[in-house]
């Protein structure tokens, strides 16, 4: 199995592809970017990609994928031709990849220097995203959701959650959600986090993170519960419960 990222952008869909051709790839961005997965500089890596890609990848889910590599294919040996088509300002190229412990086929997309895509295809990479590094980022965009929907930033709080999700509500229904924790708790006066569950398929993937708070009013406490799910390398709030 191959784990592939992809930016599509308004500025791909203008290069032509008449006049695309093979050739040896200038191999510069490549050794750049083998180089910062080798050396496992989350931050070096994240400077070669295009903002836009850069902006859809969690750094704790990166770190775990940079980790991967390390772990199951080893430091690398040796890269072989590149083999390279490019058009105007876009560079797709291809590499195989000498491992200590394996070969992967490597390929980039790169737009006007920057990597718009990434793809390491090896069987030892099979399944490697079984969690994050850290759970601090998730955390944080729940809690912020808290304290923006406590504050009445409703619009905040659409923009904390999946696309998908904040699409299928309102900022009334939000509101009604609100006036539910208020009328339970009162004013609340504490945020406690509880406990994170995962759940993990037979395979050993992670489908899903589950985070747990208990709040605290002037008159009661109510829990709340987040699902976050993984697209790509991004973990997103799927869905959230009050009760």
């Amino acid at each position: 199995m191959s784990y592939r990222l992809s930016l599509t952008m308004i500025l791909l869909a203008a290069v032509m592809s008449v006049g695309a051709r093979p050739v040896v790839a200038d191999e510069g961005i490549l050794d750049q970017f083998l180089n910062e997965v080798q050396v496992g500089d989350v931050e070096g890596l994240l400077g070669l990609m295009h903002p836009k890609l850069a902006d859809r990848i969690d750094k704790p889910i990166l770190e775990c994928w940079m980790q991967a590599v390390s772990y199951r294919l080893g430091q690398v040996e040796a890269v072989f031709p590149v083999t390279d088509i490019t058009t105007d300002d876009r560079q797709e190229m291809q590499s195989t990849v000498s491992f200590t412990k394996g070969t992967a086929r490597v390929s980039l997309t790169v737009l006007n220097d920057y990597i718009v895509s990434f793809e390491v295809q090896s069987d030892q990479m099979t399944n490697w995203f079984q969690r994050p590094v850290s759970l601090k980022i998730y955390r944080d965009r729940a809690e912020e959701f808290l304290s923006a929907m406590k504050a009445g930033d409703y619009e905040t709080c659409l923009s904390l959650l999946h696309v998908q999700v904040a699409g299928q509500l309102e900022e009334e229904t939000l509101e009604g959600y609100h006036q539910k924790v208020q009328q339970t708790i009162g004013q609340q006066t504490e945020v406690t986090f509880k406990q994170a569950k995962l759940t993990i398929l037979e395979d050993e993937r992670l489908e899903q993170i589950d985070l747990f708070y208990e709040l605290k009013g002037e008159t009661g406490t109510i829990a709340a519960e987040f699902a976050i799910r993984f697209q790509g390398m991004q973990g997103q709030i799927v869905g959230f419960r009050f009760r």
